[in-house]
Formats: structure tokens, C-alpha cells, sequence
């Protein structure tokens, strides 16, 4: 098992439906734990791409700004509309890099 086989097909959409239920107004705590959430799951998918070798560097590049943008050690503190859309747009990706990449390479 090589790349992005190595990390279970299930955990792509429930990172996806973390965000998507980000879109709503809820305690900050659980903006805090999807951030460790997002930016781990970015981070272990980002050197998992990377190591694989794929022939554009476009999608391990996604996931190191999204790694950026929603890391909980220096948060980036944007308007709720702006996160909206953000978090819409992060799901969207990984949803897209779930059928493009994860489930075309098994």
C-alpha cells in the first residue's frame, strides 16, 4: 500500500462533513477542535501525496495551505461569512481529492 492508500477512504468525508457543519453557529470550541482536525488530516494527506510522487505538485500544495489556513496554533481570524465560504471550499477539495486521487488509486 503506497501514497494515500495508507489512510483509511472514510476519513475524507467525515473531515468533509466536519467542515460542512462548521457553516453553522456553534461554540467556538468546536472551531478550535476542527482546526486540529482539518490541519492534521491536511498535513498527513499533503506527505502521503507528496511521498507518492504524483505529476503535478497541485494537490500536496492544496493541502499545505489548507494546512496553513486552518492550523489552531496561529489562527487566522477572519469574518464568519469569509469562514463560510472557506470551509464550503475546503470540503469541496476534499471531496474532490477523495474521487480524483484516493478512490481512482485503489
Amino acid at each position: 500500500m503506497r501514497g494515500v492508500n495508507r489512510i483509511p477512504w472514510w476519513v475524507w468525508p467525515i473531515t468533509a462533513a466536519l467542515l460542512i457543519i462548521a457553516t453553522f453557529n456553534l461554540p467556538y470550541g468546536y472551531y478550535t477542535i476542527l482546526r486540529i482536525v482539518v490541519c492534521g488530516f491536511a498535513v498527513v494527506v499533503f506527505f502521503h501525496t507528496w511521498e507518492n510522487g504524483t505529476p503535478t505538485r497541485i494537490w500536496p500544495l492544496t493541502f499545505v495551505g489548507m494546512a496553513i489556513l486552518l492550523n489552531p496554533l496561529v489562527p487566522a481570524h477572519l469574518d464568519r461569512s469569509t469562514w463560510f465560504y472557506l470551509d464550503i471550499g475546503a470540503a469541496l477539495v476534499i471531496v474532490a481529492h477523495l474521487f480524483a486521487v484516493r478512490i481512482k488509486s485503489t
